[in-house]
């Protein structure tokens, strides 16, 4: 096996393993995955002849059970009486058994067991009989048998089959793959693939001094296989590329239509006529000819793409000898897809992790200038705030999140927890309470009266601003001034007002800064606004809010007269639909009456009492009939008197257009 000579480790969950060694003419290379590793490998293995030479195939080993790879074999091999249970499965096979200085050919025909008395103790004597030159039958004792020789070519194969399958079974359910190489001399054979992995993590010490602070970064390594890495090239990346996993192992089978063929009657092949001329020969498509086609792709280099560069430098060792090697090893299309968005940190020094072990790599050492600060959160502690530390990021290196312990003088002062930091950004990184500094708050609100009135599209708008105070009162008990970092959580559509501007916003919170002096008091208020509208509808209003709206001042004089045209249409409208509601009130007291008049009808019979009592109903009917008539005409009458108010009003509304500010 090839030893590993470079691990690129990933934080989306994969690792990069490249193995590099030499060869000499026609070999093969055995490597040993997990089960769960050859969907990564199958799609991702890579193997390259640096030195001319090719790669024939690979093979790998089947995803079938021990059972069903064994269920085409003719033979066994039982755990005991190997030997005789080996040789009573192959009767009929020819074999040659060395018996003292004689070779014996024949045919297996059997085994079998004799019992002999010997003194008091009874011996078993096992027996092999051969069928020899096709005619004589032998019996040869087993244990004088210095070696037995299989003849058959294909019971050799199917043996040595049975005993690597039976081998390979016992290996921690490891699958084995194997390339088959083509070449002549020494050649370096490169090969790489991903697998899964665990990610790499990070931490970080920050040592504070009072002239310049230092960053160590250290990496955790984890290595989960059944392999050593031993000083290989280390490379640690970070990012999101698009990573899956797709099943390549497995095998498929498409189901296809069963045809029956018609049975007919045999005929005479049939006699073609033959073509006129030379056929043109067909033509053929080469390795070659692919090979003149391949897309040539360059990567261009450009400025300030530096770190990239170098985080790809592990996949570009010896970058054109493997582009040339790859062109010679397998003749196929290539395309490369650059990722601009992933940070690495290549280790300098080759790294040594045994197998099911983990290690601890540094990756960082940087000075970088420190700056003490305090910034209180109400909803992290009420109050205390935290000492912190405003880090700016002068390493030049992305830096990955992770735990941060904090040592100031020598002395441990407190964690941290670092968020992803680009070169040149900042952080604030709270690694301690401080109990010397303490805060209260005392919340406001007020409610503004109204500052402007608005009338249009028939509405009457107020507007007034309601307002929140929030007063930070800072008491810092200790001997040194305080950078103060304040950090208010901004109410949503709320603007600030009378409040100094601050430094930044992050996404719930304004932070401000300022000093805080040493055993002083300073009040800290934040003020912010927001303006409600209030609405009233004029076709709804009242003279009795005309006569409000003109004591505030909402509205003037020759506004207050256009609205009260507005409230007198709309008290004639109001009282339009009361007398067709009371019309409509009568129709339906009629309607239920004349019911009740034509059911007392039908119970009617011919005596003279009844006579005249069905003449004085059908008066009555007729009577009622006329109300109907002379109610609807009025309903009629009605509606267009409210429809022609209803227009007045809608065009006097639409006419009046107010804006005033208080």
């Amino acid at each position: 096996m090839l030893p590993i000579k470079a691990v690129i480790l990933f934080k989306h969950g994969v690792g990069y393993f490249e193995r590099e060694g030499i060869v000499h003419g026609d070999a093969t290379i055995d490597l040993y995955f997990r089960t769960t590793e050859m969907n990564d490998v199958l799609k991702s293995l890579t193997v390259l002849d640096l030195a001319g030479g090719s790669i024939a195939s690979m093979s790998y080993e089947s995803t079938l059970s021990l059972e069903d790879q064994l269920k085409d074999l003719a033979i066994r091999l039982p755990n005991k009486n190997t030997l005789t249970a080996l040789l009573s499965q192959i009767q009929g096979a020819p074999i040659a058994v060395d018996i003292g200085q004689k070779t014996i050919q024949g045919l297996v025909t059997g085994i079998e067991t004799v019992q002999r008395q010997i003194q008091e103790t009874v011996v078993e004597q096992i027996y092999i009989s051969l069928l020899v030159e096709g005619t004589n039958l032998q019996s040869f004792d087993l244990l004088e048998a210095k070696q037995i020789t299989l003849l058959d070519e294909n019971l050799k194969k199917d043996l040595q089959h049975l005993l690597n399958v039976l081998m390979t079974t016992k290996k921690k359910d490891l699958k084995k793959l194997t390339i088959f190489l083509k070449g002549e001399g020494d050649r370096t054979i490169n090969l790489s693939y991903i697998v899964a992995a665990p990610l790499w993590k990070t931490s970080y010490r920050l040592l504070l001094n009072d002239k310049s602070s230092l960053i160590q970064g250290w990496a955790l390594v984890d290595n989960t296989q059944d392999e050593d890495w031993e000083n290989v090239a280390l490379s640690l990346v970070a990012g999101l590329p698009i990573s899956f996993i797709h099943d390549l192992y497995s095998p498929r089978y498409q189901p296809r239509p069963v045809v029956k063929v018609k049975n007919e009657l045999a005929y005479a092949p049939p006699k073609l006529e033959k073509a006129l001329g030379d056929s043109s020969a067909e033509e053929e498509l080469s390795l070659a000819d692919l090979a003149d086609d391949e897309l040539s792709l360059s990567v261009e280099e450009k400025s300030g793409i530096s770190t990239m560069n170098n985080s790809l430098a592990s996949f570009g060792k010896l970058a054109n000898s493997k582009f040339s090697a790859a062109e010679r090893s397998v003749a196929i299309q290539t395309r490369t897809v650059e990722v601009g968005d992933l940070f690495h940190y290549e280790i300098a020094n080759p790294v040594t992790v045994l197998r099911q072990q983990s290690a601890l790599v540094p990756i960082l050492q940087a000075p970088f200038n420190s700056n003490r600060v305090v910034i209180y959160n109400p909803e992290v502690r009420a109050n205390n705030p935290l000492s912190a530390i405003l880090f700016k990021n002068t390493t030049g290196l992305t830096l990955a999140s992770g735990p941060m312990t904090v040592f100031e003088k020598g002395t441990y002062v407190g964690e941290a927890m670092l968020d992803l930091l680009k070169p040149n950004e900042e952080q604030l990184i709270p690694f301690s309470v401080e109990l010397g500094c303490w805060v209260s708050i005392d919340p406001q609100s007020d409610k503004q009266d109204v500052h402007q009135v608005r009338i249009m599209h028939g509405s009457l708008y107020l507007y007034h601003y309601e307002l929140e105070y929030k007063t930070y009162l800072i008491n810092n008990n200790t001997e040194h001034a305080l950078n103060f970092y304040l950090e208010h959580r901004f109410n949503q559509q709320w603007e600030l007002i009378d409040t100094p501007e601050p430094i930044e916003r992050t996404e719930h919170f304004y932070r401000f800064r300022f000093d805080v002096p040493s055993n002083k008091t300073k009040s800290f208020t934040v003020t912010e606004c927001i303006e409600h509208e209030t609405t009233y509808a004029l076709a709804n209003t009242s003279r009795k809010n005309l006569q409000v709206w003109l004591e505030k001042k909402y509205i003037d004089k020759k506004t207050l007269r256009a609205l009260e045209g507005i409230v007198q249409l709309t008290e004639q409208i109001t009282q339009i639909q009361h007398q067709i509601r009371a019309q409509e009130t009568a129709i339906q007291a009629i309607f239920k009456n004349q019911e009740r008049l034509r059911h007392n009808l039908q119970t009617l019979g011919n005596t003279e009492e009844e006579r005249s009592l069905r003449e004085r109903y059908i008066t009555q009917l007729n009577h009622e009939e006329d109300q109907l008539a002379q109610y609807q005409a009025d309903i009629e009458t009605l509606t267009t008197q409210k429809n022609a108010a209803a227009n007045n009003l809608h065009l006097q509304i639409k006419g009046i257009d107010y804006k005033a500010k208080l």
